[in-house]
């Protein structure tokens, strides 16, 4: 009744979702293995919670990362046209030079116009992809003005100017790792005042990220440390309510209806064996005698006297003098005696319920004189 009333507790709190022949094998355990299994599976359930929390962030960032991908392509519609042919260097010089004018007047647009023909007027530089970039850049063109840098690095891989560009470019994309290598390659390249700054600002941010990625490291480690702690912890718990179970269960069958190891010891009156119920029943009434039977000190005193077959009486006299075990032997002795119609012990060992009246007293008295005993040198 008791685990009954326990599992829909349970039931109720922490299982309400699950199958019904989970549920009614859990009620089959007892307290201490529910408890185990129950707090296991709420372990299981926070793990799942936390789980679904991230996969829904990566939804939400895919998600996010979709609407910038319609975005750039939206945004790709509107590249400027690379070389295909042509080679009018003449066209193309007088192109480069308007947009140069119109670039430093601030008019990105025209300059962008400019840029555009002399780029298909003639195999263009990486300086001038580098310069239309430029423009794309303050025109917030930023996947064209990319892409324009990348040309002019396949042309030339040392250029100052595409690197510099394409680092300003990631670092308004948010891009920071890379702006900070295209950075500063380009400042050990050639080396700009005007770039200093945004270098500065790229490097606090990169390290602001690897800060936080090794905070988030930790983190994940020491919830994995307290996960593995509460799991040890928990199989601990478990196995000491095994083994405080086992005991129990060792203590009940060793002594069924009270006695030593299912019944008691041969040599006690007519070998007292464990099926005779009505003296173990009447042994058992006492509540002192049924506790002290189950005390180990008295059952390992009662098994060494008792080791011979029969009760000795040099073991039962040093049993009577021990102040935990002699009031019990006493006790148990006059029991055993009067339920034996006064025989007491067999062998004489304690007629009447008393103790080693048989044994000569050598130790006192008048009589404890030993000028009769024999010579034996």
């Amino acid at each position: 009744t008791t685990n009954a009333l326990k599992t829909k507790d349970i039931t109720m709190s922490t299982t309400s979702s699950m199958p019904q022949e989970v549920l009614d094998a859990i009620q089959k355990l007892d307290d201490t293995d529910q408890d185990t299994v129950t707090a296991y599976i709420d372990k299981l359930k926070g793990i799942i919670d936390e789980k679904d929390a991230e996969l829904l962030a990566f939804k939400d960032a895919d998600d996010a990362k979709a609407m910038d991908t319609d975005e750039l392509a939206a945004e790709e519609e509107d590249f400027p046209p690379l070389y295909k042919n042509g080679e009018d260097y003449e066209a193309a010089s007088e192109h480069k030079m308007k947009a140069t004018d119109l670039k430093n007047e601030g008019k990105w647009e025209e300059a962008l116009e400019e840029y555009n023909l002399a780029v298909q007027a003639a195999p263009p530089s990486a300086l001038l992809y580098a310069n239309r970039a430029t423009v794309l850049l303050k025109l917030e063109k930023y996947k064209a003005a990319e892409r324009d840098c990348d040309e002019a690095i396949k042309e030339n891989p040392d250029s100052a100017k595409a690197l510099r560009v394409r680092g300003k470019v990631l670092k308004a994309m948010g891009e920071w790792e890379k702006s900070l290598h295209d950075l500063s390659a380009s400042q050990t390249i050639d080396f700009d005042e005007d770039t200093v700054a945004d270098l500065k600002e790229v490097q606090e941010k990169v390290k602001e990220i690897e800060h936080a990625k090794v905070q988030e490291k930790l983190e994940k480690e020491e919830k994995m440390r307290k996960r593995a702690e509460e799991i040890k912890k928990a199989q601990e718990e478990a196995k000491k309510g095994e083994a405080s179970s086992s005991s129990a269960r060792s203590s009940d069958e060793g002594m069924p209806g009270g006695g030593f190891g299912g019944g008691m010891p041969e040599g006690m009156p007519g070998g007292m064996p464990g099926g005779m119920g009505g003296i173990m029943e009447m042994l058992q009434s006492d509540p002192e005698l049924a506790a002290a039977l189950q005390n180990p000190k008295v059952l390992s005193v009662f098994s060494e006297m008792m080791s011979g077959g029969a009760p000795d009486p040099a073991k039962m006299q040093a049993a009577m003098a021990d102040p935990e075990v002699g009031p019990i032997l006493q006790k148990l002795m006059t029991k055993i005696g009067g339920a034996m119609g006064g025989g007491g012990m067999p062998g004489g060992g304690m007629p009447g319920g008393g103790v080693g009246d048989d044994i000569p007293d050598i130790g006192g008295g008048d009589d404890g004189d030993f000028d009769d005993l024999p010579d034996l040198e």
